[in-house]
């Protein structure tokens, strides 16, 4: 697996480039885009309809018409579209669509963007290649959602990395394993740190030094060893990244937190009850450890539960804010996923149904090994991975 460290990690890194060649002036994050393009689109009738999209150069208002151009039978030329999107298409007269709207920005230096016409939501990435479709959801068409290929499987993982520190070269002090089945299905499944499990290179020891010992491609060997899941990448985020995600791009996450929690060691001070955490009540609720019933594996289980709250969090703003908090976590991540891989998946976990997303962890029980305390893995954690291979897990 390839490391890809990005100065500037979660989500926007778009320059310009059209499908033509043209240039265009990208939609920024700071500051709001006024510019239209007007295209004519025939129609079936003789009539003249043009499609606007507010925030949009040629390049991509020329894509979105492409795909109704085929969808209604206008036109034979195929949409930049994924595979599947594009063989579940059957060409029908339609009412040609007049305005939209396009929200981007830039992730790893190409523009990410999500355009909304009516309820019809597409996905585009504009590569080396131009602007293409990478998923989206087409109710005017009846053409079903799609956000990439199913199951998916990404590790989420926090660094013990304190401020200054490099965030891939400290221990994991969480690891959350997420998983998406592709038809609202998912699942966090949290590691506790201190599993002592073989790591490809440097023998058993505990997950948590598999991130100091040899960066994240020895990290992800470890996980791969251990669970056989096909990860598709990797997100690492520091403690300062954490605070910053939580309270400076999603302004908080609400949450239960299950009884009253006062632990100096974690900083955390918190009354039971549901309430809005900002970045560092969030931060310390994560790191409870000594004085939380079931020590390492309630924190791990404490942690899921922030994953998918900052999941339902996105999922308020809507699919349009996913460019914007892309690129607003980007200084605060690293990650080897592709501008394309983030994008979808941040659409398909927020178009799951997160009441019923499974937050459990990994069964184990606390132990020694060579003078260290650990977390010895029962043997049903083997049956927990193999569940989770579709992406959900069974009831």
């Amino acid at each position: 697996m390839t490391r890809r460290p990005i100065s500037f990690l979660v989500v926007l890194s778009m320059l310009i480039a059209a499908c033509s060649g043209e240039p265009e002036t990208a939609p920024s994050t700071t500051t709001t885009s006024t510019s239209t393009t007007t295209t004519t689109i025939p129609t079936t009738t003789t009539t003249i309809a043009q499609l606007e999209i507010k925030g949009a150069g040629a390049g991509l208002t020329r894509l979105v018409e492409t795909f109704y151009d085929y969808a209604s039978g206008r036109a034979k030329k195929k949409p930049k579209a994924p595979k599947p999107v594009v063989a579940s298409i059957e060409p029908k007269t339609v009412e040609t669509p007049i305005r939209g709207s396009a929200t981007g920005g830039v992730f790893q230096e190409q523009r990410v963007v999500v355009v909304e016409v009516g309820k019809d939501v597409f996905l585009a990435v504009n590569g080396e290649n131009g602007w293409r479709i990478v998923g989206g959801k087409w109710p005017s068409l009846g053409v079903k959602a799609y956000y990439g290929k199913g199951p998916r499987h990404v590790a989420v993982v926090g660094s013990d990395a304190r401020p200054g520190e490099d965030v891939d070269g400290s221990r994991a002090d969480s690891i959350h394993f997420v998983g998406l089945d592709g038809k609202g299905g998912g699942a966090v499944v949290g590691l506790p740190r201190d599993s002592f499990v073989p790591i490809p290179g440097f023998g058993r020891s505990k997950i948590t030094g598999s991130l100091a010992l040899g960066g994240p491609d020895t990290m992800m060997a470890a996980f791969d060893e251990l669970t056989d899941l096909p990860f598709e990448g990797y997100l690492i985020t520091g403690f300062a990244g954490f605070e910053s995600l939580l309270s400076e791009v999603l302004g908080g996450v609400s949450l239960e937190v299950p009884f009253a929690i006062n632990d100096r060691w974690a900083h955390a001070s918190l009354n039971a009850g549901q309430q809005v955490l900002d970045g560092a009540q969030a931060l310390g609720f994560a790191r409870a450890r000594k004085t939380v019933p079931g020590g390492d594996l309630t924190r791990s289980e404490h942690q899921g539960v922030i994953l998918i709250a900052a999941a339902r969090a996105v999922k308020k703003m809507g699919m349009s804010a996913i460019p914007r908090l892309m690129e607003a976590s980007e200084p605060h991540l690293i990650t080897d996923l592709t501008a394309e891989q983030l994008l979808t998946f941040s659409a398909m976990a927020i178009s799951a149904k997160l009441d019923e997303v499974d937050n459990v962890v990994a069964p184990g029980s606390p132990g020694s090994a060579g003078g260290a305390s650990v977390v010895f893995l029962h043997e049903s954690a083997a049956d927990l991975w193999a569940d989770l291979a579709d992406g959900r897990l069974e009831d």
